[in-house]
């Protein structure tokens, strides 16, 4: 597992318990949108750096990636 893979991993499991990391730490974190870190945060549950998290921690991170996701679209949905 590469620095920058294991470290977006440690950020996600440490925001977990409050819904998620806001943009703006991503942004200091990572010099990343909010949606890029989400769509490379969902790329690295999916190898085997992600199946190395414990399954429940990983599934509450695939919830709140979905839960993220769904907000972000009824969001967009809403300025249209």
């Amino acid at each position: 597992m590469d620095n920058v893979t294991a470290a977006i991993l440690e950020f996600a499991c440490r925001w977990l318990p409050y819904g998620g990391p806001p943009a703006d730490e991503i942004w200091i974190g990572f010099g990343m949108t909010a949606p890029r870190y989400e769509q490379r945060l969902a790329k690295i549950l999916d190898t085997a750096a992600g199946r190395e998290v414990p399954p429940d921690i990983r599934d509450r991170l695939c919830a709140q990636l979905s839960e993220r996701r769904r907000r972000r679209a009824l969001r967009s949905a809403g300025r249209v």
